[in-house]
């Protein structure tokens, strides 16, 4: 049986600054309230691919995606590389933009740093793919059991399938 581990936050804000950038912060006419923890880290790192589906983008990014978006109350912080993203609303809660449903954000019901726990999640089960070129009924049950330990319903709003 394969598990999956709950990476800490200070475990993760390590593995995302191993390469640190010069500090570019946001302009101060964004009126986004960002986290500290959001702010600090993006304004650190160049654009990340974390996992299959979570590319997180650095402040620069950030900005230029938001331009295309007219959603004052939504900043978004990410996406997976295929056209969806990955949004924060002002309270810190992330949600989820899917493409192919134009102007509909799903809640996922974690905040930005449990985004980034579950990032590290997926990034897991990537790497057994990777190794397996499969994903076996008991690894995807312990996957999302280990989802809804960031939120009891997690796996049943995890917007991909495998």
């Amino acid at each position: 049986m394969h598990s999956f581990t709950l990476l800490s936050l200070d475990a993760i804000e390590s593995e995302i600054l191993q390469e640190k950038r010069t500090v570019q912060n946001f302009s101060k006419t964004i009126p986004f309230p960002f986290s500290d923890s959001y702010k600090t880290l993006v304004t650190q790192i160049k654009t990340t691919e974390i996992s299959s589906e979570t590319i997180l983008y650095n402040s620069v990014e950030a900005v230029n995606e938001n331009k295309e978006f007219d959603l004052p109350d939504y900043w978004c912080f990410a996406g997976n590389g295929q056209g969806d993203r990955w949004f924060l609303n002002t309270d810190d809660q992330v949600f989820f933009y899917n493409h192919d449903y134009d102007e509909k954000l799903e809640p996922m019901n974690i905040n930005f740093e449990e985004w980034l726990q579950m990032a590290y999640v997926i990034h897991q089960l990537d790497m057994y793919f990777d190794e397996y070129d499969n994903i076996p009924e008991p690894v995807r049950q312990e996957f999302y059991k280990t989802l809804n330990r960031l939120h009891p319903t997690l796996s049943d709003i995890y917007p991909f399938t495998f």
